[in-house]
Parts: structure tokens; C-alpha cells; sequence
């Protein structure tokens, strides 16, 4: 150690103390910050997990954007769902009424008094909340986005850039003493939302665990695979491996799931699409025998919940951002431009299909729905 000058060494004393303390210390109010979206919400509930099995009498609350609230809605971890709108507060500055309530907002963060705040989501605006908060100990991720790091306490270590993101976010527990090693993702479901999806399906003569849910959508429409592909799927499921078809997704999927529909008419494909809400849909994709989709919100519900995943993968990285610990579900080309994280192919026409997403045929994506569902 003599190499070593001493400003050196007693800057690492002083950064192992800092890690010992907030370590041996019990937390009593703790604010998790993850306001979207949909999969990544699902992804950070290993944290939500391991906060309450480490500190069991702490009070948890999590913000969450506005739309996505029912996600959390009645988990029994949680004691408190803080709902963000992001649209609204979109007007601040601009709207005396607006800018009012998000000073209420800020003060009333304040007045909670947490004691530890966990950040997820890693941006300027959610580090800024963090720190608005006035928690003594501040989370949050060590990549550097938007400057949000400057507003923590203390940063996660960092993790290979291939690392998924349930692992990365899971490096809060070397900060915090909590062994992350094998994320549990206690997904809640309303019994309601169970009761009302198991009406749907006995409407339909669906039983449950014995159809495949498709989800067509995505957020981007690079991630998204040709509908026509879809809809062939789909008729391959029905006839070959005498499956029904349930469609799944929001309201912005439902011209999507009419194609698939209208191109197998009487085929014994069931659309749910825009009928359900998000605990309704988690209903569903639990009582689903295999979820396909594409990089989405269904994905990592899909593969919290264990089910068979074919996930189909272009733009973005299966290995950060694919089904969890589900690598025999996913489904990809070997293009050399794919990952590009672009929300556009710039190798295509607007709302056409990426080329990488082009390359990925029927039958490769119907074969890994085959095989991991053990069909003959």
C-alpha cells in the first residue's frame, strides 16, 4: 500500500465507512422512484422484495407515473402509491395552476420525511425528486443519464453494459446488505381483476393454461413485428398445435389485433385487445398456457410470472432488456446494425418493419413457441 498517497487512502476509508453505515443502518420510511414504464416497473420489483424483507417494519411508498398506478394499486408491500403526472406537470411554468400544484407536490414529498430513497429510474428529473424528497440517503443508478447522479448520496456500483437490467438495479444491494442473487417479483393481481378476466375467457370457451396469449404491440415501432406475421401465427397455433389465441394489449394495439383478427376469421382467435386494464391484463397473461410478443410490457409480466416466453427481439438488447433468465424464449436475427436502440429503422419507411425485425420469419418464431411449450 506504500505506492498508494495518503489523500488516496483516507478517501477509501472514507468511502467504505460511508458504505458501512447506510449497511447497519434500520430504515424506517424508504421512497422507491421507478414512475415507468410497465416492464420496467415489473423488473424493479425484486427491489421492492428485497427492501421489505431487509427492513420489515419500514414504511414503503413508490411514486409511479399516473397511468401505471394500478400496477401497484393494493400490493400488499407497498403502504403507499404516490401517482405522477407526468402530462400534467408537462404545463409547469406555463400554467400558474399547474406550477402551484406541482409546488404542493415538492412540499408534499417533503413533509413525508423519508429517511431512504431508492431512485430506478436514473434521469435528471427522477434524481431531482430524490433529492427534493430531503432524505439523508440518496440511491440511485452509477450510470451517468441526464445528470441524474449529482442529486444521490450514493451510487450504485456499475455493472457490465450486457448485464440485465433486473441485475443492474439489483446492485443496490451491496449498498444496502440485501442479497439479490435470485430476484423475487411478487406480482399482485386484484382478485377482481381475476374474476373478471375468468368471465372473459368462459364467454369465449377459452380454457385457461390452454391457449397462447399474443401481445402484437410496442413501444416503439421498431420493436414491433409485422402484423401480417402475427395474424400468421396465430392461424399456425390454432390449426397446428390446436391452441385458441387470446390478444392482448392496450388500446393503442387494437388496430394491430383487427388484422390478426379479420385474417382468421372463425379460427378461434379471441381479442381482448383495449377491453382489459392492466391488472386484468396481468389476469390474463397468468392464466395464458405461452405468451409471443415483442420487447414489451407483456414480455417482463410474462417472464416474472415463469410462463413460456417467445419474446421476439431487434432493436434493442436481449441480454439487458429481454426476458429475464429467459434466453431460450427469444427469437432475433444476427444483423450487424441490431442492437441500434433506434425508436425508427432508418432502413425503412416510417411505420414499416425494421429490417432486423424483417429478417425473423414465421416459422422460426412458431418453432420456439413449439418447443418451449413441449408440443410435438
Amino acid at each position: 500500500m506504500d505506492e498508494y498517497p495518503p489523500c488516496f487512502l483516507s478517501g477509501l476509508c472514507f468511502l467504505v465507512s460511508l458504505m458501512v453505515k447506510i449497511q447497519e443502518r434500520e430504515f424506517n420510511n424508504i421512497l422507491i422512484i421507478k414512475p415507468s414504464a410497465a416492464g420496467d416497473i415489473i423488473c424493479a420489483l425484486p427491489i421492492l422484495a428485497g427492501l421489505r424483507r431487509r427492513y420489515p417494519g419500514a414504511r414503503i411508498s413508490w411514486m409511479v407515473a399516473k397511468h401505471l398506478q394500478d400496477l401497484l394499486m393494493g400490493h400488499p408491500m407497498i403502504d403507499e402509491v404516490i401517482p405522477f403526472d407526468r402530462k400534467r406537470f408537462g404545463y409547469l411554468g406555463l400554467s400558474w395552476v399547474v406550477t402551484r400544484r406541482f409546488l404542493k407536490f415538492l412540499k408534499s414529498l417533503r413533509s413525508a420525511k423519508y429517511d431512504l430513497v431508492v431512485d430506478l429510474q436514473g434521469l435528471f428529473r427522477s434524481g431531482f425528486f430524490s433529492w427534493a424528497s430531503g432524505a439523508k440517503v440518496r440511491i440511485g443508478p452509477g450510470e451517468k443519464r441526464e445528470m441524474g447522479w449529482i442529486f444521490y448520496t450514493h451510487r450504485m456500483p456499475a455493472r457490465d453494459r450486457n448485464t440485465h437490467i433486473v441485475d443492474r438495479i439489483g446492485a443496490v444491494g451491496e449498498l444496502l446488505k440485501i442479497d439479490f442473487s435470485e430476484p423475487e417479483f411478487p406480482i399482485y393481481i386484484h382478485e377482481d381483476a381475476r374474476r373478471r378476466v375468468g368471465e372473459l375467457l368462459a364467454e369465449q370457451n377459452v380454457e385457461a393454461d390452454e391457449f397462447v396469449a399474443i401481445a402484437p404491440g410496442g413501444t416503439w415501432s421498431s420493436k414491433r413485428w409485422a402484423v401480417e406475421n402475427f395474424a400468421e401465427l396465430a392461424g399456425k397455433i390454432v390449426t397446428e398445435l390446436g391452441r385458441r389465441v387470446v390478444l392482448i394489449g392496450g388500446r393503442g394495439e387494437m388496430k394491430l389485433a383487427d388484422v390478426i383478427v379479420e385474417k382468421n376469421a372463425g379460427k378461434g382467435v379471441v381479442n381482448f385487445t383495449g377491453l382489459t386494464t392492466l391488472p386484468e391484463l396481468l389476469a390474463v397473461i397468468e392464466k395464458a398456457g405461452a405468451v409471443v410478443c415483442n420487447d414489451s410490457g407483456p414480455m417482463h409480466m410474462a417472464a416474472a410470472m415463469g410462463k413460456c416466453v417467445t419474446a421476439i427481439i431487434g432493436p434493442t438488447n436481449a441480454k439487458r432488456t429481454g426476458p429475464y433468465r429467459k434466453e431460450e424464449g427469444v427469437v432475433k436475427t444476427g444483423l450487424a446494425c441490431s442492437p441500434c436502440y433506434k425508436k425508427i429503422c432508418s432502413k425503412v419507411e416510417k411505420e414499416g418493419t425494421a429490417a432486423c425485425l424483417a429478417a425473423v420469419d414465421v416459422e422460426e418464431v412458431f418453432e420456439n413457441l413449439r418447443r418451449q411449450m413441449g408440443e410435438k
